[in-house]
Parts: C-alpha cells; structure tokens; sequence
C-alpha cells in the first residue's frame, strides 16, 4: 500500500522544476511544522542540547528544521537525474576535505550525520570521490527497498545492507572501497557505547570505530550544510584524530567520542539544518535513570 502513494509523489517531484520543488518544500515543511510533527520530541532534544535558548528560537529552529525535511523529501527522487545530467557538481560544492580523501588508497571509514540534505551529500560526494559505499537497512516493503536502491545506486553510490556479512564490508575495505555510516542516531546498548553528546551520555554506534580500528583504516567525518542564498549544498571533510588509549576497548571509545563530537560541532553551526526528530537519547546506561521520552 505504502509504495502505491510513494511512488506517484516521487513521479510527480520529478515532474516541476527545481525552483518549484524546493518552493514546494517549504510548503511540506510548514505543514509539518503546524502539525507540529514530532513537536515533544525536537522540543525536548533541543532543550538538552540548548538550554540557554528560549522557547521563539526552539520554535524556529523546528520551522527550519521541517523546511529541511521537505527538502530532502523533494530533492531524492531527482538525484539521479542531478547526477546522470551532470548538474551534479554544480548543486554540490565541495568546500574542505577534498583533497585528503583523494589521497586514500587502502579504503577509510567515513562517518556522518543527518545534517541538512545527506541524500543528495551522498550523491555529490560519489561525483567528486570513487569508491563510495553506503551500509543502508534494507526498508521492510521490498517495494521500497528497491525504489531507494535504485535512486541511489542510479546516483553512483554503492549499497551494502546492515544484514550483509561482516566479510562483505572488509573485502570492500581491501578493495579501497569507501565505507560510509551514519552515527548519530540512538542505538541499542548491545550495538554501542556511550558517549557525551551535547553533556548527556549518549548510546551511539560503535561498528564503524570497531571496523576503523581492528583493520587499521582512517576514519574520517563529512556532512553538508545547505545555502539559502544560491540553493547548493556544500561538503566539508575532515579526517579525525584520537587518542591511542592502554586498552583497545577505550580505544574505541575514543574514537566514538572523536566522530560524536564532529557531529557536535557541526550541528552546533547548523541546528537549523539537523534531523531534530529523531529519540537521540532513548537509550540510557541504566534503569535507574529517569526516561527522556514519554
């Protein structure tokens, strides 16, 4: 049923022009935001990691970050497009990073986070970088599932699925492959550590540290934001630096912490542009604490 109302609205994206689609944005993210969409939840996260804003800037940190929602929403089904006609590069700029990446020749990690359009940051990272490859969770609707794929993998990115077999991943890795996570979504304590995130200990994913470090491979964080003024998108890269600790367990610590705090910083510049929806600390250290979420 899903796909037979997902399919005709990414048809019908794909039908008006760029300028109508991201007029066409604002419109879904206003109508989110009246709706007040998930409103308890961005409330709450951003009184955690703002607690010296008032309510009018929380609110219009929400507005802006429906906005966004609607953007990513109209600009995915076009992606291929974007890249198969080469306007690509034209909408993504890359503005830092490039070069270091560039020099990568035994694979890397590469982590990032839902800032502004990460679609569309895939896809135009993949026309300045070979090698790009996603760990995507396979969408529970085949139909779907194979939608997506197709936009993504039409748009130069690579797909491997999260229930792929780890050697799946290191022969990617071996080949110079680019792998790339998204690392700021809460998770399940088996599945992560914690990690301070805005002062508040957060169960962040700790796979991509665990590949980084068993097989020796850089780790690197990218994002993009997204500009008003001229409608692109710019990338920014930078390989990340820890601290070697006296046991591989904090190691990995420190290395979860290094990319959690990347995350931090960026969305500290752009709060408006970050997927404020989201449970980010659903999942807390012990039963003892109180819950975050109702």
């Amino acid at each position: 049923m899903v796909d037979k109302v997902v399919k005709p609205v990414f048809w019908f994206f794909r039908k008006i022009d760029r300028n109508n689609a991201l007029k066409l944005s604002k419109l879904i993210g206003y109508i989110l935001y009246i709706s007040n969409y998930r409103k308890s939840v961005v409330e709450k996260n951003l009184q955690i990691a703002f607690p010296e804003k008032d309510s009018d800037w929380r609110n219009y940190i929400r507005k802006k970050c429906m906005e966004n929602i609607g953007r990513v929403l109209v600009e995915f089904p076009n992606q291929q497009d974007y890249v198969q006609k080469g306007k690509i590069k034209d909408m993504v700029l890359f503005e830092r990073g490039l070069e270091d990446i560039l020099k990568e020749e035994r694979g890397a990690i590469i982590t990032t986070a839902h800032i502004s359009n990460w679609e569309i940051a895939g896809a135009g990272l993949s026309a300045y970088v070979d090698g790009i490859v996603d760990l995507a969770y396979r969408q529970r609707n085949e139909r779907i599932n194979k939608l997506l794929t197709d936009i993504r993998t039409s748009s130069g990115i690579e797909i491997v699925f999260h229930d792929q077999p780890l050697k799946k991943m290191v022969e990617l890795l071996n080949k110079g492959k680019l792998l790339t996570f998204f690392v700021d979504q809460n998770t399940l304590k088996h599945r992560g550590v914690f990690v301070e995130f805005f002062g508040l200990k957060a169960s962040t994913v700790s796979f991509p540290a665990k590949l980084a470090l068993r097989y020796r491979k850089p780790i690197y964080f990218a994002y993009s934001y997204f500009k008003e003024e001229d409608k692109r998108y710019y990338l920014r890269m930078e390989k990340l630096s820890y601290r070697e600790g006296k046991t591989e367990e904090e190691t990995l610590l420190n290395i979860v912490q290094a990319y959690t705090e990347a995350v931090e910083r960026a969305v500290r510049e752009f709060p408006e542009q970050y997927l404020w929806v989201h449970k980010r600390w659903k999942t807390r250290e012990n039963e003892e604490l109180e819950r975050i979420y109702s």
